[in-house]
């Protein structure tokens, strides 16, 4: 049984070292919650590239087939594992693909972006030599820096590209690099300039079916534009905020968690060192619980010493470095502890708490990097 199939009644087999378990529940409620905030939109792409952000990309994709319009995918690896498992809902591919690839991800019946003319002749060639169309979004370079048409070339690349007789241009995007941050005035000039770039080729005959700027943040932000009917949903659908005020806005409900077991119980006296670098010095003696989970498991070494675990609903602090596949915590002087407990990395144990978004601040990265990390080899849990 392949590891993303794994469900509960395979876990006592599955969940003896580390495991991550999805709640579809929750990825589903989010999903309306933010439907229904982002009410402007009539249809929504849910971002399932890097795994489904380290959620699992196969199973993600089954719980949201039929429940929005498209998966958003970043490569054509992606795409045909989808497709190899019966997936058939429409798949946007960000980024670009090679000339040579082209072909595959036609037959695959990708969305393509094209992000300059050029790019758009090999598709349309691509396609005339299949003797079918290829269905492709145009990318606007507003502000992000990365792919897209210059802002200031956009209304005359664009107009040559939809005269390639074997291109269906379905759509029009651009991305907001700050849509996160309050306030800022830039989301809201790029948005403004997209707008006018749309109402430019319109006036010149040229239309799309489907426009959109918004990932999570914008579309929990800009509700304004009416121009807008797409909405791209990474980040939020899995239950993570963009940026701390969007916690006062909605609720996300967090979809991933990651647990492992005690493997090994130490008592260690006043003074003593653990791990790697002697960094964790006891100061009485205490009982520490070693860990199969490590920076190999995708948990951040930039955690050690820092980030705290669940253990029975109260938190315990990682005790030194953490090690390539394991890690140390301090269970403190009284405890009663057994080989086979369960800990809780990331997720919740009664009142308590730990989210990718408190891991992240810890390790001065962003909440992306915490759960997209995560070794795709873990077994993977899909409660019903």
């Amino acid at each position: 049984m392949a590891l993303e199939t794994l469900t509960l009644e395979t876990r006592p087999l599955a969940a003896k070292g580390t495991w991550i378990e999805v709640n579809s529940q929750r990825l589903l409620r989010n999903l309306e919650r933010i439907r229904h905030r982002a009410g402007a939109f009539t249809r929504v792409m849910a971002v399932v590239k890097a795994n489904a952000y380290g959620h699992g990309l196969v199973p993600v994709a089954r719980t949201l087939e039929g429940k929005v319009d498209y998966l958003g995918i970043g490569s054509l690896r992606e795409a045909t594992l989808l497709r190899e498992q019966g997936i058939t809902a429409p798949l946007f591919l960000f980024g670009r693909i090679f000339a040579e690839e082209v072909p595959l991800a036609l037959q695959t019946n990708v969305l393509l972006t094209v992000s300059s003319f050029e790019e758009a002749r090999i598709i349309s060639a691509a396609a005339n030599s299949m003797e079918r169309k290829a269905t492709v979004h145009v990318k606007v370079d507003t502000g992000m820096g990365r792919l897209g048409i210059r802002e200031e070339e956009a209304l005359s690349e664009i107009e040559r590209i939809v005269r390639l007789s074997s291109l269906q241009v379905e759509g029009i995007y651009t991305h907001f690099p700050t849509a996160e941050k309050y306030p800022d005035l830039p989301n809201e000039k790029q948005l403004r300039s997209f707008e006018r770039i749309i109402e430019s080729l319109q006036r010149k005959g040229i239309s799309f079916a489907l426009r959109h700027a918004a990932n999570s943040a914008g579309a929990l932000r800009f509700k304004k534009s009416h121009r807008l009917n797409l909405a791209r949903i990474g980040l939020a659908l899995y239950g993570i905020y963009p940026a701390p005020p969007f916690e006062k806005e909605i609720l996300l409900e967090p979809v991933l968690s990651l647990k492992t077991r005690i493997i090994f119980l130490k008592r260690v006296a006043a003074g003593d060192t653990v791990g790697y670098g002697r960094e964790f010095t006891a100061k009485q003696a205490t009982t520490i619980a070693v860990l199969p989970t490590g920076y190999a498991h995708g948990y951040p070494f930039h955690l050690s010493g820092k980030a705290e675990v669940l253990y029975r609903g109260k938190r315990f602090k990682i005790a030194g470095r953490v090690c390539m596949d394991s890690m140390m915590i301090d269970l403190g002087p009284a405890t009663d502890a057994r080989v086979g407990d369960e800990v809780i990395l990331l997720g919740s144990d009664g009142v308590e708490a730990i989210r990718a978004e408190e891991l992240a601040g810890l390790a001065k990265t962003i909440p992306y990097d915490i759960v997209s990390r995560l070794d795709p080899t873990l077994p993977r849990l899909y409660p019903p």
